[in-house]
């Protein structure tokens, strides 16, 4: 996380804020001769949109990306937010239903959804103008010609409408495979930057392991030339080292975790409870009687086998899915294998096609599981998979999903070597530290690809 400026998120909400009222007016006063008594509604229903859509902006996260040059992740979550409130807005039309409205309501969701689409192409176009025509954009040398310098590049990279890489200075190059060309030694950097009308200048090298950056530093000043250093701690393999910002106060941690902030939570929080109770409502609803029956009728038994499996922060909780194996003593401590004496005829159709798992949107609905996570597993292999890697326990920092990046991956099921348990926490590891809404809609989208194509760890 980076520290924002108010006054630049204020500048891309306030105009949304504005529009939005204006539909609303609009619409009030061409359908005026529907408002009658309802008038006092209609004015708690524009309070109401206007809070919801600032709850729904702030959860998505839409001005957190502040920057023109962030404006394709803008109109991505700008649809977010737009989803949700629109689920909120007829959810409060639903509860608050009076003859007349209907039209009304649906004019105001259309129509700011109409603006939001035309207001956010418009800004990719401007964006787009302004890179063509690159009038803003500042010439920039780096500092330093190694690994260090690639996460920077990268990055100045994605504000090509602003920033424009002339080349490396370095006194001991290295060896990197881009577009940039070594323009020199140190010494010569400054020359160059006066010669080149470059605007900032960029270092990877510490002034630890090389005292002259300080005077090269000083004289870029003197000609008014920016000279930033660029902080290294990937030296040590096993971290990846995240700066935020508190306030002005730069706190350095061992990982990314969107998923420790608030908005994140209340983000995929939302998403949980929309995804499955449609999945309640409409599949389960019908399903679980039918499976019912056959589960009885095939086996002795209960319907649901309940297991504690590890939660988020270690916390136990019971897990729900159709019981696919016939009861024994040995469920919470022996994991399936592919050719287990435990199924029951109809059980080997169900783990096959993943619908023993269903049950766990009832889970989810709890908010003990997530749709998209780490697995959960059973207690005993939590203490025994912890023993074997260090990192095990991090995927706990998260609540377990139904899937997961790990699972689309081919890291699903029976654990038969230490390898594959390496695979599937690195990919459990990856997913807290890269999470946002649009991952979590690519691997449910996968998860149904692979569940109709057929899973050969699914047993």
């Amino acid at each position: 996380m980076k520290p924002r400026n108010s006054s630049s998120r204020f500048s891309f909400l306030f105009p949304d804020l504005l529009a939005f009222n204006i539909i609303h007016f609009v619409l009030i006063s061409k359908m005026g001769f529907m408002l009658g008594s309802h008038a006092q509604f209609y004015l708690s229903f524009v309070v109401f949109n206007n809070i919801s859509w600032l709850i729904c902006s702030k959860i998505a996260g839409i001005y957190e990306y502040d920057k023109i040059y962030k404006v394709r992740e803008m109109l991505k979550h700008s649809f977010v937010a737009y989803l949700f409130f629109s689920l909120i807005t007829w959810l409060f039309f639903d509860l608050n239903f009076l003859s007349g409205i209907l039209t009304f309501v649906l004019f105001d969701v259309v129509w700011f959804g109409v603006f939001l689409l035309i207001s956010r192409m418009a800004m990719l176009a401007v964006v787009k103008f302004v890179d063509r025509l690159g009038i803003f954009k500042k010439n920039i040398v780096i500092i330093g010609h190694n690994s260090n310098s690639l996460p920077l590049v990268k990055e100045l990279e994605k504000r090509g409408i602003f920033y424009e890489i002339k080349g490396y200075f370095d006194d001991t190059p290295g060896s990197l495979e881009n577009a940039y060309p070594l323009l020199g030694n140190l010494n010569d950097c400054v020359a160059y930057a006066k010669a080149s009308n470059v605007s900032e200048i960029y270092s990877v090298i510490s002034p630890q392991e090389k005292a002259e950056l300080y005077d090269i530093a000083e004289a870029a000043g003197k000609n008014f030339i920016r000279f930033k250093f660029v902080p290294n701690f990937n030296n040590n393999s096993k971290f990846k080292c995240h700066f935020e910002f508190e306030e002005n106060i730069p706190v350095m941690s061992l990982r990314a975790e969107p998923l420790a902030e608030i908005s994140g939570q209340l983000q995929k929080r939302m998403f949980d409870i929309v995804f499955s109770s449609l999945v309640v409502i409409f599949i389960l609803s019908w399903l679980v009687p039918i499976l019912a029956v056959l589960i009885k009728l095939d086996s002795e038994g209960p319907v649901f086998f309940k297991q504690y499996r590890t939660g988020k922060n270690n916390q136990p909780f019971l897990c729900l899915k159709f019981r696919s194996l016939k009861v024994n003593n040995d469920a919470d401590t022996q994991q399936v294998t592919k050719d287990d004496s435990r199924y029951t005829r109809l059980g080997r159709f169900l783990r096959r096609t993943n619908i023993d798992e269903l049950p766990q949107f009832f889970n989810v609905l709890a908010g003990d599981m997530s749709v998209v996570g780490s697995r959960p597993h059973m207690l005993k292999h939590t203490d025994d998979y912890s023993l074997l890697h260090d990192n095990y326990m991090i995927r706990h920092s998260i609540k377990p999903g139904l899937t997961g990046w790990a699972q689309v991956n081919g890291y699903r099921g029976e654990i038969k070597a230490s390898e594959q348990l390496v695979k599937r926490v690195e990919h459990d590891l990856w997913y807290i530290e890269n999470w946002n809404f649009w991952l979590d809609m690519r691997i449910v989208l996968q998860t149904m690809s692979v569940t109709l194509k057929g899973d050969k760890n699914a047993y």
